[in-house]
């Protein structure tokens, strides 16, 4: 018989599972209209451009107001020199803190200006195109983006062996940390969701920061994962009782 541990460790750890489900299901789907997109401008004997991404923006605007997990902004990043008419490109929608009123995102895509939104180099962006797995970044401050603190759930978009991009979408970490209390709560008084690199995810402690690395802990456990997300990096996440 499971003891209260091993019962708030199946609840936290199913929790996180239906979070990541309901995170990458939107993902995957918006993944999977760019690969058609692509493969359909192809047969055409054409590259892909901004206005048949322009088609993606209904089952973005779904994603975004969808009745999973509370997200900042989601959509697809494309690789450069993919598009016929832009060299960089995201197709993208967010949700400005307080506003219910979805916008694009708007950044500077010039790799050559001061200001420029290298998104090539960050990690979201970089893992997926190097190692071919899905990945859960954060939380970070995205300064050159929307200057927010947040967690990235990405996945790689892939026509054969042709990298088109990254599907990808944003969660706030307020509202990340505010998702997973109830199952800290339950754990222990004081008790923390750890990334795989010892950062604060969520706590229910005033003492252990959101983002800051993990103080000591009593105990840690990691939650197990099931054997959908073994190519996803970034897990797994732990829960350190401080």
């Amino acid at each position: 018989m499971a003891n209260a541990q091993e019962l708030d460790d199946r609840v936290a750890a199913t929790r996180v599972e239906t979070l990541l489900n309901e995170v990458f299901a939107g993902v995957g789907a918006l993944a999977a209209r760019v690969v058609a997109l692509y493969e359909r401008a192809s047969a055409e004997g054409r590259a892909p451009s901004t206005a048949d991404l322009a088609a993606l923006r209904p089952i973005i605007l779904e994603h975004l107001r969808g009745p999973g997990p509370a997200l900042a902004g989601t959509g697809v990043i494309m690789a450069p020199g993919l598009l016929a008419d832009e060299p960089r490109w995201l197709e993208w929608l967010r949700l400005p803190l307080g506003s219910d009123e979805p916008c694009p995102l708007s950044v500077d895509l010039d790799p050559h200006s001061v200001a420029g939104y290298e998104y090539t180099s960050t990690e979201w962006f970089a893992a997926p195109r190097r190692s071919g797995r899905r990945v859960v970044v954060g939380p970070y401050v995205d300064y050159a983006g929307t200057d927010e603190y947040i967690l990235t759930f990405a996945e790689p978009i892939r026509s054969g062996e042709r990298f088109l991009g990254v599907a990808a979408a944003d969660i706030r970490a307020g509202d990340f940390e505010q998702a997973m209390l109830p199952v800290l709560d339950a754990t222990a008084p004081r008790a923390a969701l750890v990334n795989a690199f010892g950062r604060v995810i969520a706590s229910n402690s005033p003492e252990t920061l959101l983002g800051l690395l993990a103080p000591e802990a009593r105990q840690e456990r990691p939650l197990p994962r099931g054997g959908e997300w073994a190519d996803c990096d970034g897990l797994p996440w732990s829960i350190r009782t401080v």
